[in-house]
């Protein structure tokens, strides 16, 4: 996270670097673009001097031809001359006539009589001057000079030379200030002013004109062409800038600031989403390869696990994979409560671990079943220690929210290659091996071998068996009576599922129910009942015989709210009312404890449709439970009765559960009545109905319709 706001960080300073870079390279570009405007005007004004100051040298050259022709000139005739050269518009402050160097003539006389006479010769710097002009044989201005009348200006000089014989000099003085005023150099237009200056071989400025604040300012120069040295002519802003940061410039860094600044939000956001993405991506991949009690790999992963085992590219070539169950966990759970159960449930997991090695693969199926893939089985014997150390590690007692359980495993194992070679037979077979652990006693391990195969094979036999029986009809419903045993009428009958092949060969419901239970087709033998059973119905109804139905529903078909709904909606569209229907349920429902099912059988109980408990008393302290469900019927097991009345045991426990059921106001049904000594005794206790042979087998529909009127008339 300090990285994530690290890189936010300079991403915004980098951001914000961009912006600025931005606004001043703007603000440069500008200011170039003013700078060529000023250097543009700068052009303009030194072309506007140097016109100035080559009009004035016209008026040198015209003196110079003039004496030329006559060198005799009077002082009317260059008073004439000046009259006509000397106008207005140039920045000349005299004219000076030097025969032999020294001054004769000077235009306009006056303010400039102290020049009369003046010879050349007496001033180094002036005689300098004239000297230069004579080598150079033309015109030479000089300058900066500063006048004996006062003040500083140019001097343009030409020699006059008449047949190889040098006549005289001719000084022309141009007035600085003038010059200037004239070439528009002093002249402001309010945005930009101008400065003249002579510059020395160091750089540095001898001479200064117009406005000397431009030298301190942001300025731009032209190099001006007006006498021997340099000179500058420059130009800045009146205001010192070329562009002033303003509004504009403001606006745009603001804008890209704020601009920035929402990027950044963004990048935030993104950069922010994509690791809770990724955190939740990886949470995601935890619950959906890990199980969120133990840590362990869930069936998910472990089925991925077995399926790249099996694979055809898989470098291991046998492994072992054990089927672990703990032993009475339901009761443990139920007595100590989820809580407890849950910690259980976690420590036998890591000790289980901890019996592996780092090679080897735990996963947490389900409730209270693990599994265990051992890589690299080397033997038999090697898996038979490893299954008793698992199971040592399971009967050690565990210590949980200050109270102390003890329990132990039932492992089934299967090999690869020899009890699977996929992940559906692997983990069918060490299951079908960990139920005969269970069956052996508990607390030990079972190979799958050739016993459990071929019991596997009876088993798939059976299923396909069904599955053709059922799309050719060969299922069919008895019925047996079940009498009121106070009123001597019979209230209901149950519904009998009976199997006979094609071959003629009747299967058991012993054989085949259990087969269809574990394979999941006892849904589509429930259906075929219930739908048989309320079409039977409709002809007893009109028949005028009004019973009731009792109908056997399998726990595996109460795990589904939509499945109950669509039986009600069975039973509905046969107009059978509901309280003419019973399900019965067995015992083993009730020791599950499931809320999902007692929520089912609340459901259809509200809907009228009447509970029974069938083989009651042959579970596990199975009163217990009555107070949780939704029940109007006992059934109480033939075992009670098979050798009542003279077995006084078996009389006892058969009172004393009729008792149970008066205290908690629930019929009870006697089943397995086989002679008239037991009906006699049930009636003698004051049970509520029998069901047995006594009364009469299972029926069709036919033979029931026929048993019906003789029993009632």
């Amino acid at each position: 996270m300090k990285r994530f706001w690290l890189f936010i960080i300079l991403s915004f300073a980098l951001s914000s670097a961009g912006v600025i870079w931005f606004a001043e390279n703007q603000h440069a570009q500008t200011v170039e673009a003013r700078k060529r405007t000023a250097t543009e005007r700068l052009g303009k004004l030194r072309a506007a001097l140097e016109g100035q100051v080559n009009s004035s040298l016209v008026t040198v050259r015209a003196l110079r031809a003039e004496i030329k022709l006559s060198p005799d000139i009077s002082s009317d005739r260059f008073a004439a001359l000046m009259q006509e050269l000397m106008t207005t518009d140039l920045p000349i402050r005299h004219v000076a006539l030097a025969p032999n160097l020294i001054i004769q003539y000077v235009h306009p006389l006056e303010g400039n009589k102290d020049a009369l006479g003046f010879n050349y010769r007496d001033s180094e710097i002036q005689f300098a001057g004239v000297q230069k002009a004579i080598e150079n044989g033309d015109v030479v201005i000089d300058g900066p000079v500063q006048l004996v009348q006062g003040g500083l200006a140019l001097i343009a000089r030409a020699p006059v030379i008449i047949d190889n014989n040098l006549w005289g000099v001719i000084a022309v003085v141009i007035q600085i200030d003038e010059l200037m005023e004239n070439s528009g150099v002093n002249a402001s237009n309010g945005i930009y002013t101008s400065a003249l200056a002579k510059v020395s071989g160091s750089g540095k400025r001898d001479f200064e004109f117009g406005d000397e604040s431009v030298w301190n300012k942001d300025h731009v120069t032209s190099n001006v062409a007006l006498t021997s040295g340099r000179w500058l002519l420059a130009t800045a802003p009146m205001s010192g800038s070329w562009v002033s940061r303003g509004p504009l410039y403001w606006s745009i860094v603001s804008i890209g600031l704020l601009l920035a600044l929402i990027m950044n939000a963004f990048m935030y956001y993104l950069l922010h989403t994509q690791v809770r993405l990724r955190a939740a991506l990886k949470t995601i991949d935890e619950q959906a390869n890990f199980d969120s009690l133990t840590q362990l790999h869930n069936r998910r992963s472990f089925i991925k696990q077995l399926n790249r085992l099996t694979s055809k590219d898989s470098k291991y070539n046998n492994f072992a994979v054990l089927f672990i169950d703990l032993d009475h966990f339901k009761e443990v759970n139920d007595s100590l409560g989820h809580d407890f159960g849950d910690e259980l449930l976690k420590v036998a997991g890591s000790r289980l671990k901890q019996q592996l090695r780092p090679e080897d693969f735990i996963a947490r199926l389900g409730g209270d079943e693990f599994v265990v893939v051992i890589n690299r089985l080397k033997s038999k014997e090697v898996i038979n220690q490893l299954a008793l150390k698992l199971n040592s590690a399971l009967t050690k007692p565990f210590l949980l929210q200050h109270s102390q359980t003890q329990t132990s495993c039932s492992i089934g194992i299967a090999l690869y290659p020899d009890d699977g070679l996929n992940t559906e037979q692997l983990l069918k077979n060490a299951d079908l091996a960990m139920y005969a652990a269970k069956a052996a006693g508990r607390r030990t391990h079972y190979f799958f071998n050739d016993e459990l195969r071929q019991r596997t094979e009876h088993q798939n036999s059976i299923h396909n068996r069904m599955r053709l029986g059922l799309k050719n009809n060969e299922f069919r419903l008895v019925y047996q009576p079940i009498v009121n045993l106070t009123s001597g009428k019979i209230e209901k009958c149950e519904a009998l599922l009976r199997w006979t092949d094609d071959n003629g060969d009747t299967i058991s419901p012993a054989e085949f129910i259990p087969v269809a239970e574990s394979t999941g087709l006892i849904h589509e033998l429930g259906q075929f009942v219930l739908e048989q059973a309320c079409a039977d119905w409709s002809l007893l109804h009109k028949d005028s015989m009004h019973i009731g139905l009792s109908i056997n529903r399998s726990e595996r078909e109460l795990n589904d709210i939509n499945a109950a709904k669509q039986w009600l909606e069975c039973i509905r569209q046969h107009q059978l009312p509901t309280e003419k229907v019973t399900f019965e349920i067995t015992e083993s429902l009730l020791m599950s404890n499931k809320q999902r099912q007692i929520h089912i059988l609340h459901y259809l109980r509200s809907h009228g449709v009447k509970i029974a408990i069938d083989d009651f008393g042959t579970g596990y302290s199975s009163i217990n439970y009555l107070q949780r469900y939704p029940v109007d019927y006992l059934k109480i097991d033939r075992s009670f009765l098979n050798n009542a009345p003279e077995n006084r045991i078996q009389v006892a426990l058969t009172e004393a559960l009729l008792r149970v059921a008066r205290a908690l106001d629930i019929d009870v049904i006697a089943e397995g009545v086989e002679n008239k000594a037991q009906w006699e005794f049930l009636q003698r206790q004051q049970c509520d109905f029998a069901q047995g042979f006594y009364i009469s087998h299972g029926l069709s529909l036919d033979e029931l319709i026929t048993f019906l009127k003789k029993w009632q008339f």
